[in-house]
């Protein structure tokens, strides 16, 4: 059982590891993606100390008896991060083809802020 899970793991690696090198495009360090989520994790905790509030994530049904109290830190799956950088670039590329494309067709030659304020609404919506 325990050798057949380590093969689906090893299976779901590859594929994600495919993904994401098919096309030689440049991508997000995962380094630099776990960095701002640390830092963003760290300025929650931080605002949740101030309040008050120990573990706005739990659900009522979650405390209670034999639930701990501890405080654990918040860390993010190797693949996670992969698939966070790879989300990430696609969103840019997107943002930037939809601008360029609003540019064009206004005449422009340059992506300027008006063209990202008239694509962002869309895009959010897409993704």
């Amino acid at each position: 059982m325990e050798r057949r899970r380590r093969k689906c793991k090893i299976e779901e690696q590859i594929q994600i590891d495919s993904a994401i090198n098919d096309n030689e495009t440049p991508i997000f360090e995962p380094d630099l993606i776990r960095a701002i989520f640390k830092q963003i994790w760290i300025r929650k905790a931080q605002e949740r100390e101030v309040t008050g509030i120990q573990n706005t994530d739990a659900m009522d049904s979650e405390i209670g008896a034999g639930t701990s109290k501890k405080i654990r830190p918040t860390f993010a799956n190797p693949n996670a991060l992969k698939l966070s950088c790879e989300l990430l670039r696609i969103f840019i590329t997107e943002t930037v083809q939809r601008a360029a494309t609003i540019a064009e067709a206004a005449g422009g030659t340059k992506i300027e802020a008006i063209h990202l304020e008239r694509v962002l609404p869309q895009l959010f919506v897409d993704f």
